[in-house]
């Protein structure tokens, strides 16, 4: 099914004073390293006023649900607002981040965190003014007890993975992050695009848009941190493999032990697996370093995609373009 884009701009644009496209940063020092034409960064550490990417689907997929069930148009945040209004117990429940969102359209947020999310990245969630739980447990884990809570309350899950009976929002946040795809491919041809890798419904996003059947068909390479690389071992296995032990790593966004299941099928198709790259923790300090260097202010999550493009093969004449997720903390 073909993405609303025009649906999913004006969602973004009734909601955020900040709507417009993010920097793309030409960083021909770094075309130099990799030995190729041009690398450019796509910035993400300035989306909407926020420090992050996410809230391009989380915005997408919470309007087009409440449009859904309040029989409005998603963009009509007013008539939105005014519903939520009679409905006072109503309330997102998650383990991504929908605070902002949620917040502007005047629902409390509950949102769980795996234990290994460190106290700052609690203190940024919260400081929307939603509700921040920790749990013992990984992400799958954060994730089964935001769905216990939303099932209890009778509340809305917004979560970009999906399982049996629970695959419309995960597709729409999938939607709303092809913007960050056609705000890069308005100004370059790529014909490398390296992209972080979570659960993997942002490369699901990437894979989608730049796949063979398009217009803008490029390689992917994907980067996932060393404590949950699950794409890289699923496509090495050709089954969906999850990582059941969970460990700490700088990269708090990536992860995450089980690919999303809706984009599994699409992953597998577009990216190799010598292309699924892995990086440890020291790898994507530097690369965040490196890139702060040269005026990004990437985190390690997002620097993740210099991290792996290090590692990877590129020819001459490629034109390669770095998701960056995030900004310095």
């Amino acid at each position: 099914m073909a993405v609303d884009t025009e649906a999913i701009g004006k969602v973004h644009r009734a909601l955020f004073p900040e709507y417009g496209p993010t920097p793309l940063v030409s960083l021909p020092a770094l075309a130099k390293e990799l030995g190729c034409k041009e690398v450019y960064v796509k910035d993400e550490s300035e989306r909407y006023g926020l420090p992050a990417f996410k809230v391009l689907g989380a915005s997408w997929g919470l309007c087009r649900l409440l449009g859904e069930r309040y029989g409005v148009e998603p963009w009509d945040i007013a008539a939105i607002k005014g519903r939520v209004k009679s409905e006072p117990k109503l309330g997102v429940y998650t383990a991504t981040d929908v605070a902002r969102t949620a917040k502007l359209l005047g629902l409390p947020a509950f949102i769980y965190v795996p234990s290994t999310v460190e106290q700052w990245s609690i203190d940024a969630i919260a400081s929307e003014g939603c509700e921040v739980k920790k749990v013992e447990r990984d992400y799958d884990g954060a994730i089964a007890a935001a769905l216990e809570a939303c099932n209890a309350a009778g509340g809305l899950m917004v979560q970009d993975m999906s399982w049996e009976g629970y695959e419309d929002v995960p597709a729409w946040i999938v939607d709303g992050y092809t913007t960050i795809c056609r705000e890069a491919a308005s100004e370059v041809k790529a014909t490398g695009v390296v992209v972080p890798v979570g659960v993997g419904s942002l490369a699901h996003a990437v894979a989608k848009f730049y796949g063979p059947e398009g217009p803008d068909h490029a390689r992917l390479v994907s980067a996932e941190p060393e404590a949950a690389p699950c794409l890289a071992e699923s496509l090495k296995a050709g089954k969906p493999v999850s990582i059941t032990e969970s460990s700490f790593t700088i990269m708090p966004g990536l992860n995450c032990g089980t690919v999303n299941p809706q984009a599994w099928p699409d992953l597998q198709r577009y990216i190799r697996p010598q292309d699924a790259v892995v990086v440890n923790d020291n790898e994507a300090l530097t690369a965040a370093s490196d890139l702060q260097a040269l005026g990004v202010n990437a985190g390690p999550c997002g620097a993740a995609t210099l991290a792996a493009a290090r590692k990877a093969e590129w020819k001459a004449n490629d034109v390669v373009v770095l998701i960056c997720t995030e900004g310095k903390q």
